[in-house]
């Protein structure tokens, strides 16, 4: 058989070739940086440079057959091989299919690789410095550890999850993912069993182990080749659900007490009370130390069937009996007492409670948005299982969740308070709260008497506007559909003269009505369109709420880009790593070389990009979305890199993921998504809808993606391959543009 010396071509990742201005001059081959001596130097073809492949593999331990039967050159690293079959775009990666940009040719009996084959079969990274003369070719050796000692031989190990500290973890499935040394003959296992993933380009691995509850479990990792093994352990608690207390001493917890916060309550409102204590007691409470003491009744485990748990329970209802006939009470305290076996102990909770008759409690406004921030939400009060042992907002004791972010100059009747935060009720017996420092006071108002005198239209090139004409400001909540809009109007009485306005050929129906079921009391706005808008914002006029709908653009079908000003939002950033990479590389490591290469080809596509954070900074989350005012932008896109959610079955999961917070965005998620998906040929995970604080802005087309998941072998081979970002960027840029194209449809 005749000996065929295979050269491989290796260019960087940036371009398809590398041009050689001084073709004659020496080239330097560095490999992991080691300067290698190979028996075929470096040379240049047609003003592209190549370099000897038989170095390059067997530097990297590979082996090397030639097939001239079936001109097929076969590299191989234990079970890791790679199949280059002459005249073929597509070869053989570990049996996976990778199409290469061109052949695999022959010349002179020589084998030559096309551009970027180095990269696309083996991973590696490579630079050209045109100035020195010499090519770098590296392993990822970026996702490991680096603090190996000069005399160690056994292999690198970097164990990203679980970390260093013993860490507790709320699930049976704990997934174990790290990094050892690319291109080896490597076992990785984890308690004895070999891992699930292992990929050998880059040496990440991922497994799932099963964790008993209640109980400190060991992981205990290993990497083991012929030179010996590398161990790392570690240590996890899936703590039980509730730690009962002993019965004797007969004792009262002194933290798990509820409520945590002071309260002001109405007549007719609910006080929870809650504590832990040695089981088996009788257990009451006094409130202002007068009158008879209140029973309570003890949990087998928390929010569980009656029993013997240690956990005492009771809902207070507020009545006449305890409400002063005029202003309000003093702050009482609340004690709790248990009793069992003649023995007494007693414990003051640390919330006390205040009685008011007045209602509302106050009248309140809401600050102008850029002082909002983190606590700018309107949350819901979620009664039902006690939240002994987490922290609740007020101190209630009750779950709460987002309904919406606060508009600026919003009026509410407060009811009474919870801590911090005042309560509100809009509707039924539901509370809601605020955070004191979101709003003002009003001084002077006793209530809110809004009447709805009358509806206007005013349209134009970029939006329709529904003003509301009101005597006073008053809560609204918004509801979003496809091609619809609710707005829930809460105090406001209609005039009976009022009479709608004509619909623009935009809009295709409008309702105000009474509300019905649930929500008494209130007027709805119905508004539906013709065409999927593409934002809304309600906003105050004075005392006229005004719902701003934005039309679709006008856009041109040759150049859709050109003009648009675009937010570019890479996540995370300086001491906000984000999710956790295999190795040294975290989230904020890889969403910006992404995001930094979209901003350039945006630019090229003649849009105006604004970037959030250009380097390894902290931006808080909420300042990010405030340049969508500042530069009146057109779109906001939001660059993330995926974390699983624990107990989650890791292996299984992975692929691209798009998540927006309003309906109108549902179809740019899922374009984005669906490009992404074809572009990257990774797995279209799903588009998901989820109130998030950086895309909590309505009023222009806003998406947040996930570039695939950061502890998945599969995923963050593309993520954290420096080709693979600018792929991804290029996959982003291209769902931008076909989401601007389906309005030219």
């Amino acid at each position: 058989m005749k000996k065929i010396v295979l050269v491989i071509l290796i260019l960087a990742t940036t371009v398809f070739g590398l041009l050689i201005n001084n073709p004659g001059s020496e080239i330097e081959l560095v490999v992991n940086g080691e300067s290698l001596a190979p028996e075929k130097p470096v040379k240049s073809e047609n003003d592209i440079l190549y370099i000897p492949a038989e170095t390059l593999l067997e530097n990297l331990g590979f082996q090397t057959v030639w097939d001239a039967d079936n001109e097929i050159l076969y590299a191989s690293l234990g079970d890791f091989q790679i199949d280059f079959p002459i005249g073929s775009r597509e070869i053989t990666v570990n049996k996976n299919i990778v199409t290469l940009a061109a052949p695999a040719e022959i010349f002179n009996e020589v084998v030559y690789l096309p551009v970027r084959a180095a990269e696309e079969a083996l991973g590696v990274f490579v630079k050209w410095d045109e100035e020195t003369g010499v090519i770098n070719v590296v392993t990822p050796q970026e996702f490991f550890d680096p603090d190996k000692r000069d005399d160690q031989e056994t292999p690198l190990l970097n164990l990203a999850y679980p970390p260093k500290t013993r860490h507790i973890y709320y699930g049976h499935s704990l997934f174990v993912f790290g990094t050892t040394q690319s291109y080896s003959q490597i076992l990785v296992t984890v308690n004895g069993d070999p891992v699930d993933i292992f990929d050998p380009r880059t040496g990440n691995f991922l497994t799932m182990v099963d964790i008993p509850r209640g109980e400190e479990f060991p992981i205990i990792v290993e990497a083991t080749d012929l030179n010996g093994t590398t161990m790392v352990k570690r240590s996890v608690l899936y703590p039980a659900p509730w730690q009962p207390m002993p019965g004797e001493p007969l004792t009262v917890h002194d933290k798990l007490l509820v409520p945590a916060e002071d309260q002001i309550l109405r007549l007719g409102d609910t006080l929870m009370l809650a504590v832990q204590g040695s089981p088996g007691a009788d257990a009451g409470f006094l409130i202002g130390g007068r009158g008879n003491r209140v029973d309570m009744r003890e949990l087998a485990y928390p929010a569980g069937p009656s029993g013997e748990g240690g956990i005492y329970t009771a809902f207070y209802k507020i009545t006449s009996q305890v409400v002063p006939t005029s202003g309000s009470s003093g702050l009482l305290k609340i004690n709790v007492s248990l009793q069992k076996d003649k023995k007494v102990v007693n414990r003051e909770l640390p919330g006390r409670v205040r009685f008011i008759s007045e209602t509302p409690y106050k009248i309140i406004e809401v600050k102008e948005e850029h002082e909002l921030k983190n606590r700018g939400w309107l949350y819901v009060m979620r009664p039902g299982n006690v939240q002994l042992y987490a922290a609740t907002l007020g101190g209630t004791g009750y779950s709460t969740s987002a309904v919406s972010y606060l508009v600026e100059g919003t009026r509410y009747e407060a009811v009474g308070m919870s801590g911090s935060y005042y309560r509100v009720n809009l509707y039924g017996d539901e509370i809601f709260l605020i955070h004191k420092d979101m709003v003002r006071e009003l001084q002077g108002m006793s209530s809110l008497e809004p009447s709805l005198k009358g509806i206007e239209l005013v349209e134009n090139v970029e939006k329709i506007s529904l003003v509301l004409l009101a005597t006073e400001r008053f809560p609204f909540l918004v509801e979003d559909g496809n091609n619809k809009l609710t707005f829930n109007l809460y105090g406001p009485v209609m005039n009976e003269s009022l009479v709608l306005p004509a619909l623009p050929e935009y809009l295709t129906d409008l309702k105000l009505e009474p509300a019905r079921g649930e929500k008494p009391g209130s007027l709805v706005v119905t508004i539906e369109f013709e065409k999927n808008i593409t934002g809304f914002r309600g906003r105050w006029d004075e005392n006229n709420l005004v719902i701003d709908i934005y039309k679709p653009p006008i856009v041109n079908r040759e150049t859709p880009l050109k003009g648009k000003t675009i937010i570019i939002d890479p996540g995370h950033g300086g001491e906000d790593i984000g999710a956790i990479g295999p190795g040294l590389i975290h989230e904020k490591d890889v969403v910006l070389p992404i995001s930094l290469h979209l901003r350039e080809m945006l630019t090229e596509d003649g849009a105006i990009v604004i970037m959030t954070r250009t380097g390894d900074e902290f931006i808080n989350i909420y300042d990010r979305p405030e340049r969508i005012d500042q530069y009146n932008a057109d779109l906001f896109i939001s660059v993330h890199a995926n974390a699983h959610a624990q107990d989650a079955p890791a292996t299984e999961i992975r692929g691209l993921m798009t998540l927006f917070n309003y309906a109108h965005n549902e179809e740019l998620a899922e374009i984005m998504l669906g490009t992404m998906a074809e572009e990257m040929g990774l797995p279209a995970f799903k588009t998901w809808k989820r109130i998030i604080a950086v895309l909590r802005h309505p009023h222009i087309p806003s998406v947040l993606v996930e570039v695939g998941y950061m502890m998945h072998p599969e995923d963050n081979w593309h993520i954290l391959h420096p080709r693979g970002q600018k792929e991804f960027a290029g996959a982003i840029r291209e769902g931008i543009y076909n989401y601007y194209l389906s309005f030219t449809e």
